[in-house]
């Protein structure tokens, strides 16, 4: 058994084999990158401690081309400061928290910072990089890197401020980009929509650049600028070398640049057009963006399951009323937007075209091809149900009643009758509708569960999704824990729980009189929760009638009603205590502690009996109690169990302090190993078990 002395840790590291690593069904972290261990790993059998091999072999030293004055050394956490909270890598612009326990190549004389990702990037170590000059940026000289690996993600131009896939130079000091076709613009043009005088690049706007937009797209100038001082006429450097007649894959005449600016708005998207110069199609009378002519006709969006197309114009009847599916912003007639006539399905050109939105264009292989065919797949593809084995018909509706799935080796049997309280082992809900059990194991999925697909997608996300089952995890979504299915993001391993996964884009909710959406763009704090963290709109929905009212998915995946022992009654979600006029009023029945009036609740109505969501469901509401498991740190299977007020007063055997609410016990006869839920979380694995 190999073993590791390495400086970031007190103990001896135990290598564990990729092949070892098979029958664990518990995920694990590495304590160098914070990414899931797959593969090879050194772990410490006295504590809670992990690195992938790779990770644990890193040189502590290294010379790096991007911060050539001095090497830089590797450390087990970031280097904080008292009123530091995170840092930035300065080379992908990842920013980390200080207290993420996660390893930096760092230089202390420089205050230079980069992840173990972007320092060990071969072809930036191995390489000596060409050095240039620029116009623009006086300080250092710029490297030319023409491949790498970093992800465009943060890093963007200092010139158009597009993302840079390909070839830059970079100055990493200051963190100042140039794409290598921005680097090689000529200092002077002409242009023919401005013939008095040459126009002259500039590393910036001149100083009213808040007036200074640019005069074919209309839209505020940033970056280098292709700019005449006499007549205060500027273009970005994108739209210089435009022709003067292009030719458009979706309109059937050709468009030419008109040879003066005006204001107007534009045909194809529906934006305005403030004072710039754009193309027509006098055949058409259509006039249009010069960024607008290039969109492609059919395209491929996350939102909607078919391929949408453009149109320029649709008759009134058809849109009147309809709102963007997106935004839920007004669709006008007059005006270009992407729809889907099959499925009454209309966006408009800026949110369809929108780089969390948009996939990728889509080619027509059939001219008569039906495109509502084109099945994208969120929650359809490859079926969980590996066999159906017995069918029944009833009216139109064939039905499976006895299946194999994926998850059970055991027939599954579908039944009607619910008698007693059980819970899913899917979801780790309650079941009140149909579901599919298992005679021999007391195995249980509702029916829709059953049904989910193995493979798929998520309206939110561009990445395809595995459903896959855990003894227990956490939902990043909601940050519940969960016991049984969940989808694992593919690409980034992310994992959703099965309540999360199949929330639409656009909602109702029993606590609230308007309809949610989903909204990327936005930026909020969650209106119910108030946890001070500012949340992306893909994972906050909002209602537009009540400014702006916004729920997390913390919130939304709380069941409608739940029951509880000191109410006769089924409790109801409220979202907001409109009921108790005083805040003082606001009191949990349970705990009798006070209750957040903006916070949402459960209610009776008949007793006047409130309480907080969490006393009602408790801490950990899906973990699927009775469920039996083996690990890796007890020799015997353990069983969830559930703190009995009354009786369970009994002692963690990792920690000796009482057990919480949820808790493991050893299921063999004699053993009286428990472990707290809580203190289990901080346990990893031995090596070598």
């Amino acid at each position: 058994m190999k073993k590791l002395n390495h400086f970031s840790h007190p103990h001896p590291l135990v290598l564990v084999e990729d092949q070892e690593m098979d029958w664990i069904s518990i995920i694990y972290y590495c304590s160098a990158c914070q990414e899931r261990v797959e593969g090879s790993s050194y772990n410490c059998s006295e504590c809670d401690f992990c690195l992938h091999k790779p990770c644990a072999e890193l040189p502590r030293e290294i010379n790096h081309p991007l911060h050539l004055g001095h090497p830089l050394i590797l450390y087990e956490e970031p280097p904080k400061y008292a009123d530091m909270v995170s840092w930035y890598c300065n080379s992908c612009r990842k920013e980390y928290e200080c207290d993420e326990q996660l390893f930096v190549y760092y230089c202390s004389s420089c205050n230079f910072d980069l992840d173990i990702r972007c320092a060990l990037l071969p072809n930036l170590i191995t390489r000596d990089l060409p050095e240039s000059q620029h116009f623009s940026h006086h300080q250092h000289s710029l490297f030319f890197i023409q491949n790498h690996h970093i992800e465009p993600r943060d890093r963007s131009c200092s010139a158009c401020e597009e993302l840079i896939p390909g070839p830059f130079y970079g100055c990493f000091v200051c963190l100042f980009f140039l794409h290598q076709k921005c680097f090689e613009l000529p200092p002077k043009i002409k242009h023919p929509s401005h013939r008095k005088h040459p126009l002259t690049l500039l590393a910036n706007p001149p100083a009213h650049q808040e007036k200074c937009c640019c005069r074919l797209c209309s839209k505020p100038c940033k970056g280098f600028i292709y700019y005449c001082s006499p007549c205060e006429f500027g273009i970005k450097p994108k739209y210089a070398f435009s022709e003067d007649v292009i030719k458009s894959k979706n309109h059937e005449h050709p468009f030419t640049l008109f040879s003066r600016p005006f204001s107007f708005i534009c045909d194809a998207c529906g934006t305005d057009g403030e004072y710039c110069i754009p193309y027509v199609c006098s055949a058409c009378d259509i006039v249009v963006h010069k960024e607008c002519i290039s969109l492609p006709r059919i395209i491929l969006i996350t939102r909607h399951d078919h391929p949408v197309s453009h149109i320029y114009f649709l008759e009134k009847e058809e849109v009147e009323g309809r709102a963007c599916r997106i935004c839920q912003d007004e669709i006008k007639t007059e005006y270009g937007c992407y729809h889907c006539r099959g499925c009454d399905y209309f966006v408009h050109v800026a949110c369809a075209m929108d780089r969390d939105i948009f996939i990728q264009e889509y080619e027509e292989t059939d001219e008569n091809q039906n495109l509502n065919q084109m099945k994208l797949g969120w929650l359809s593809g490859e079926p969980s149900i590996t066999r159906v084995l017995k069918e029944k018909k009833i009216g139109e509706e064939v039905i499976a009643i006895e299946i194999e799935h994926f998850n059970h080796e055991c027939t599954l049997v579908l039944c009607d009758d619910v008698r007693d309280e059980k819970r899913c082992d899917g979801c780790g809900r309650s079941i009140s509708t149909s579901f599919y059990y298992c005679v021999e194991c007391n195995y249980i999925l509702h029916k829709r569960c059953a049904e989910l697909p193995r493979k798929t997608r998520h309206w939110a996300f561009k990445d395809s999704f595995t459903l896959q089952s855990w003894p227990y995890f956490k939902c990043d979504l909601c940050c519940f824990f969960n016991s049984g299915l969940g989808y694992e993001d593919d690409a980034s391993k992310w994992c959703y729980c099965i309540s999360c996964f199949v929330i639409p884009d656009i909602l109702t909710t029993q606590g609230h009189r308007h309809r949610f959406f989903f909204d990327h763009r936005f930026t909020f704090k969650c209106n119910i929760c108030d946890d001070g963290h500012q949340k992306k709109g893909a994972f906050i929905c909002r209602c537009k009638e009540c400014d702006h009212f916004t729920l997390d998915y913390t919130r939304l995946v709380l069941l409608n009603t739940a029951l509880y022992k000191n109410d006769e009654h089924p409790l109801v979600l409220t979202y907001r205590d409109d009921i108790h006029p005083h805040s003082d009023q606001c009191v949990c029945d349970i705990c009798e502690e006070p209750r957040d009036p903006n916070e949402c609740f459960y209610y009776c109505g008949i007793c006047d009996y409130s309480a907080h969501f969490l006393c009602v469901l408790s801490k950990y509401p899906f973990l699927k109690l009775g469920l039996t498991y083996k690990y890796d740190f007890h020799e015997h299977p353990l069983t969830f169990v559930k703190k009995d007020y009354y009786h369970d007063y009994l002692r963690c055997s990792n920690c000796d302090n009482y057990c919480k609410e949820i808790f493991l016990k050893c299921t063999q006869s004699g053993c009286k190993y428990v472990i707290d839920w809580e203190c289990r979380l901080h346990i990893r694995r031995s090596p070598g078990l």
